[in-house]
């Protein structure tokens, strides 16, 4: 809720408050991006040798607090970049380390259903993402774009109290050298494919994501109310369909339920390719619902049973696959409607998927419980 009262409104923010283009508006979140991902690997691969949790986790959330402290203190561009690169990336491990935290609850409860509350925690976050947008409408209309950053700034820091106060700390727990070694992601299979797997399948659904509002109204003659309608009704589908894919992951594997969300994305895809008016739109959100809740939901599962003794490296390595796959969707897909047009853009999002099907297919099964020790 925190990240989603301000993130809608950052580009209006930029543009109108501060006069930047939209091209430097781009490189600004390339680069906050890009050093997250950094930060958030060191420290992933390091919290799975003992590094308290807790204290990432508190720390990570006070560092995000400060970071959109930065845009009540500063108006200058140039400082509040620089500002923002450290802090933004200094905040990144806190995303994976909670879902970490949860992994290892799940384990220390003697439960086997990891998936499941791995599903749940994902609804809460899409929870999150639907109710914020929402309550920063009323605060920027109310106070402006000091109300939407101050509230941000207010949630992070009621975060971090209820972390200090109630979240548990993983110190008591003793973890063996022996089962967590640092390797090469270039050189573990295994692990490299699920990882590829999970950027190609986010970066069709950012591309998705950038041009299906420009599809419906150029394209297929819709309005705003219908670009609304598309988004909120595919949002509303992913929280009960992330709690069923929590029940079946209890039968079936996270590998499974993979492709099963791959082949629902291809067949959304396809519609999209193939659709003359607003009804079958409208009507495919079921199928792209469930494909987000598929890579949501259980695309962290499927990380995490393959690094069963390396939550934290697992988590950070999901949390970096939705990332850069958002990056790669955002370069890419405004470039790509610009030449091919916004129906044929959604072309490559369906070639992305069968390579994650082909991918899926040959991949291995087995997890990784005791990869060779590489050099980091």
């Amino acid at each position: 809720m925190a990240i989603s009262l301000s993130t809608p409104f950052l580009s209006i923010y930029f543009t109108e408050q501060l006069g930047v283009s939209v091209g430097m508006f781009g490189i600004y979140l390339a680069v906050t991006l890009i050093a997250g991902i950094w930060i958030s690997t060191l420290i992933g691969r390091r919290s799975d040798l003992g590094l308290n949790r807790k204290s990432i986790y508190l720390v990570a959330t006070l560092c995000n607090a400060l970071a959109f402290s930065g845009y009540l203190l500063f108006n200058d561009f140039t400082i509040l970049f620089i500002y923002m690169i450290v802090f933004t990336a200094l905040g990144a491990p806190g995303m994976p380390q909670l879902f970490a935290i949860s992994r290892e609850a799940v384990n220390n409860s003697n439960s086997t259903d990891h998936a499941f509350a791995n599903s749940t925690l994902r609804a809460a976050f899409s929870l999150g993402f639907i109710t914020g947008p929402l309550i920063g409408t009323l605060l920027i209309a109310a106070v402006g774009f000091k109300g939407i950053f101050s509230g941000t700034i207010g949630v992070f820091l009621l975060v971090a109290l209820l972390v200090f106060l109630f979240l548990k700390t993983n110190t008591e727990l003793k973890i063996s050298n022996a089962k967590v070694k640092s390797f090469r992601l270039s050189q573990n299979r295994s692990i490299l494919l699920p990882f590829l797997i999970l950027i190609f399948m986010y970066t069709a659904h950012w591309t998705s994501t950038l041009n299906t509002a420009l599809f419906i109204t150029n394209n297929l003659e819709g309005t705003t109310s219908d670009v609304g309608l598309v988004s909120s009704i595919c949002a509303a589908l992913e929280i009960p369909f992330m709690i069923m894919l929590g029940l079946l992951s209890a039968k079936y594997s996270s590998r499974i339920l993979m492709m099963c969300g791959a082949f629902l994305g291809a067949a959304y895809y396809l519609v999209v390719i193939f659709s003359g008016a607003m009804w079958q739109m409208l009507a495919a959100q079921i199928l792209l619902a469930v494909f987000v809740a598929v890579i949501s939901a259980i695309g962290i599962s499927y990380i995490q049973d393959l690094l069963p003794n390396m939550p934290g490296y697992a988590s950070t390595l999901y949390s970096n696959s939705s990332t850069i796959g958002r990056l790669i969707g955002s370069l890419v897909g405004g470039g790509l409607a610009t030449i091919v047009g916004y129906r044929y853009s959604f072309v490559l999002c369906f070639i992305l998927i069968i390579i994650s099907v082909i991918m899926l297919v040959v991949s291995g099964r087995q997890s990784v419980n005791e990869p060779r020790q590489l050099s980091v």
